[in-house]
């Protein structure tokens, strides 16, 4: 390592890589997002679907001595699969016990080192379905639009529950006495990207700390190949409290490959990490201080609020700003309070240095790292608390640049998931059941519910459409939605199975799932109404009338969920730059 005049670091490349990415996945080779997707497991998921449906139709056979009757109407093919399979109920029990032994096959052989008792069940899923429209088409998309509705009225019933519990403001100190000893040494990491907008401001702001300054430890985490940002805090001044320090070139090239660099040569005994447009509370590190002392040792990372201070800029900052709203003052605080891992925000999550490195810092190919890192904090015992203090940021307010930044958080959270969910037994055990719980619905339901919400709202509208022109016929809302009667001559689709000539299983699911859509249409009118009224905070005005649009927003936040899978799939260690300083323009 070379150290050059103006406190500017340069560290070397080993044979042309970046030696901490090496050791990283060496050391944490199962448990990091090197690999996400195991395609081959995935194809053994299908086969095994396709056995367990053949061996439960054997069984079904031996059992009720025929086939399940089939309506005259269906076609030759499906009539030939179901005289194979013989009954949907023994068949699709099958696939699930076919899927939980791949599963645990995948768990156990782990191909170059890392686990897949995840991608087996896509495979089986996959077969379920093709059998499910072949038995009946119907049937089939009641399931698939009630399924989903009843994973999205949980995540909604859980989401609402958090808000519930989520007030109390988070830790903090009215007064704020030097501890014993005095303040110690806090470590601010600044990762930089073509950062040259706001290179200026940032050293302003961290200027502004109300800290002593022969206690600071200000590292800005540069990229080799950025030639901007270095000559823009160069001529704003570094000062002596601060280093500049450029990571050697390598991939992948994200935020928390340069954080490991600056975790390796902290000084301090607290670390934060400040985005480059932030402008974080004047008190935000004696807070900290503070209530790390107040705490248990097992609490070793402390959540500050994150808001914009460009929330006025147009409507897109201002929905952002009402999303953050929500997140930071109301639902973190419910997931403390309800004991489930939280998914940490990108910037002002303050650690105790110590703490951090026994846990190898942040997952270098994970693009959203923070809560990739908030998962692991969980899993090893330790906790995170909310500190009441403020960041405040700059909100995107261009929609391309928005959904490059989203889309990436999407992507980030189901990597996040593909990596923890690759022994799902284990992960039960280490967390428990309610913990287990709160990680999906905080963490893979996000970016999957919010991709599926244009397909829902889709189904919806054209049902809804469909049903109008069934009314307007003169066929009953009951006859429409819960009966057989007439089917041909109507446009719109059954919701309800009942009756003696429905299979008694699926009929049975499509009611539970009925009753789910409905709950899914009243959560997403009740969400608007938590933001109209959770959104808000004092020094903010006009977001009324955002929060009433919020829908709209949603819609935003579904193409980004697209994006995001896409890129999971092909380029998932991608990290796309999100433009900052547009609020001075």
């Amino acid at each position: 390592m070379t150290s050059a005049p103006g406190r500017i670091i340069t560290i070397p490349a080993v044979d042309g890589q970046d030696p901490l990415v090496r050791s990283y996945l060496e050391a944490n080779r199962v448990t990091c997002a090197w690999r996400t997707i195991a395609w081959g497991w995935v194809v053994v998921g299908l086969l095994a679907g396709i056995i367990g449906a053949v061996l439960g139709g054997v069984v079904a056979v031996e059992s009720i001595g025929v086939p399940l009757d089939l309506d005259d109407g269906q076609s030759p093919l499906v009539r030939s699969i179901n005289r194979w399979l013989g009954h949907p109920f023994f068949s699709l029990a099958g696939m699930a016990v076919a899927g939980l032994v791949a599963s645990t096959a995948g768990s156990l052989l782990r191909s170059r080192g890392v686990p897949a008792g995840q991608e087996p069940w896509w495979g089986v899923a996959v077969i379920a379905l093709v059998y499910l429209l072949l038995y009946d088409p119907l049937a089939c998309l009641g399931v698939v639009v009630g399924g989903i509705s009843l994973v999205y009225a949980v995540a909604i019933l859980f989401r609402l529950t958090a808000l519930l519990l989520g007030g109390g403001g988070g830790l903090r100190s009215s007064e704020l006495p030097e501890p014993d000893g005095g303040w110690p040494v806090f470590t601010v990491l600044v990762p930089m990207y073509r950062e040259r907008e706001v290179a200026k401001n940032i050293l302003i702001n961290l200027a502004a700390l109300d800290y002593p300054q022969d206690k600071l430890d200000v590292k800005f985490m540069l990229e080799a190949d950025d030639s901007d940002t270095l000559p823009a805090l160069q001529a704003a001044g570094i000062p002596a409290w601060a280093e500049a320090i450029v990571v050697p070139p390598g991939q992948p090239k994200t935020k928390p490959r340069a954080c490991n660099h600056g975790l390796g040569t902290a000084r301090g005994e607290f670390l934060v990490i400040f985005d480059a447009e932030d402008r974080p509370e004047p008190d935000q590190l004696k807070q900290a201080v503070l209530a790390f002392r107040r705490c248990a040792p097992r609490v070793v990372c402390l959540q500050a609020r994150l808001a914009y201070h460009n929330h006025a800029q147009n409507l897109l900052t201002r929905w952002f700003a009402l999303e953050y709203n929500v997140w930071f003052r109301r639902y973190l605080g419910g997931l403390e309070r309800m004991g489930v891992p939280i998914p940490l925000g990108g910037t002002s999550n303050h650690f105790r240095t110590a703490a951090l490195r026994t846990l190898g810092g942040w997952d270098p190919f994970n693009v959203t790292e923070d809560c990739d890192l908030g998962m692991r904090l969980h899993l090893s015992g330790l906790r995170t608390r909310c500190l009441n203090s403020t960041t405040w940021e700059e909100a995107n307010s261009r929609v391309g640049n928005w959904l490059r930044q989203r889309s990436r958080w999407l992507k980030g959270y189901m990597i996040t998931h593909l990596v923890w969910g690759r022994r799902p037994l284990w992960l039960l055990r280490r967390l428990g059941p309610w913990p287990m719980l709160g990680f999906l619905l905080a963490v893979p339901a996000v970016p999957v519910l919010a991709a599926f919400n244009l397909i829902l709202w889709a189904i919806a509208s054209v049902h809804a459409v469909l049903i109008a022109i069934d009314l307007s016929r003169g066929f009953g809302l009951y006859e429409i939605l819960a009966t057989r009667d007439h089917f041909h001559q109507r446009v719109s689709w059954q919701v309800w199975y009942q009756g003696t000539r429905e299979q008694p299983t699926l009929a049975a699911l499509s009611q539970v799932f009925a009753v789910a859509a409905l709950v899914l249409l009243a959560g997403n009118l009740l969400f608007v109404l938590i933001t109209l009224i959770y959104g808000r905070r004092p020094d903010q005005r006009g977001l009324g009338l955002a929060a009433l649009l919020s829908p709209l927003y949603w819609v935003l936040i579904a193409l980004a969920g697209w994006k995001g899978l896409w890129q999971l799939i092909v380029k998932p260690h991608y990290w796309e730059k999100t433009l900052h300083g547009l609020d001075q323009h």
